[in-house]
């Protein structure tokens, strides 16, 4: 009885990481059949942009890299050379945006992180987070300092080791391979756990970051509604409820309130950037 516990558990676990796959690959690559920019052009493209951007010619280069990450060239890289564009033009908003998009392949890059916050603390409005997953950057550290393959190849690891542990455990009854086995699998359901909440941050987070000048936050749908504050390029909120053309955001200090969602911008590797005009 023992024994096909074990199977059984291993096989539930085999079967959540071949969905998690399919998820996260996905949602890494973003590439889709109807390219924007052949791939013979993207070399081409990306020198371009780059000489542009060494010619302060930002807009011009935010444009290339936004055409370059349409095509399906979505890496870190692309998201950070976008945001360091954005902030050059002075644009807060869009540049945390791509600055945070570039965190899900780049999360220990130091240059990123550097400028995230300092675009940060150029916003004229100061929120403090404190949402669940500063708990998971703050005590799980793997979820942090991994980016999505990184963190799926780890839990491919701990649950091959979980299978060789169950596997050694029908042949050999030896009393410390079932504490091992116990830790193994506490292990890889922690990590199924990190990858899961990972998979959804990615493709189907709530974060959004303001990105125009300054918007009123209403009391309900419809620019008749109360104002009831103000928020300024660049804050970080969480979209809550949509109704039609109306988001209800939420930010970290818990004020809440609806605005239109054409000033905001979701982070989704999916929704930004947007195409160019």
């Amino acid at each position: 009885m023992n024994r096909l516990a074990i199977i059984l558990v291993c096989v539930c676990i085999v079967g959540a990481v071949s969905l998690t796959c399919a998820d996260s690959q996905s949602n890494l690559t973003g590439a889709s059949v109807s390219s924007i920019v052949a791939e013979a052009d993207q070399l081409s493209l990306f020198t371009e942009a780059n000489k542009q951007y060494k010619d302060e010619e930002y807009r011009a280069a935010a444009e290339g890299y936004t055409r370059l990450i349409l095509s399906g060239l979505r890496n870190g890289e692309m998201y950070y050379n976008l945001g360091n564009c954005y902030f050059k033009l002075g644009m807060l908003g869009k540049a945390i945006l791509s600055y945070r998009l570039a965190e899900r392949y780049l999360p220990r890059d130091q240059d990123l992180q550097t400028n995230l916050e300092y675009a940060r603390e150029m916003t004229r409005d100061k929120i403090e987070s404190r949402q669940f997953i500063s708990f998971l950057d703050e005590f799980c550290f793997w979820y942090s300092k991994l980016n999505l393959k990184e963190l799926l190849l780890v839990f491919l690891a701990a649950n091959a080791l979980c299978w060789g542990l169950a596997l050694a455990r029908l042949w050999l009854q030896k009393d410390y391979l079932r504490y091992l086995f116990l830790a193994a699998l506490s292990l890889t359901m922690v990590l199924a756990l990190s990858l899961g909440i990972k998979v959804y941050q990615s493709g189907f987070s709530a974060d959004a970051v303001v990105l125009t000048r300054e918007v009123s936050v209403r009391a309900g749908i419809g620019a008749g509604s109360t104002a009831l504050f103000q928020l300024h390029d660049g804050v970080e909120c969480r979209i809550i409820q949509q109704e039609q053309d109306w988001v209800k955001l939420q930010l970290a200090d818990g004020k809440r309130g609806w605005v239109e969602s054409r000033w905001l911008g979701r982070c989704r590797l999916q929704s930004w950037p947007m195409p160019p005009e």
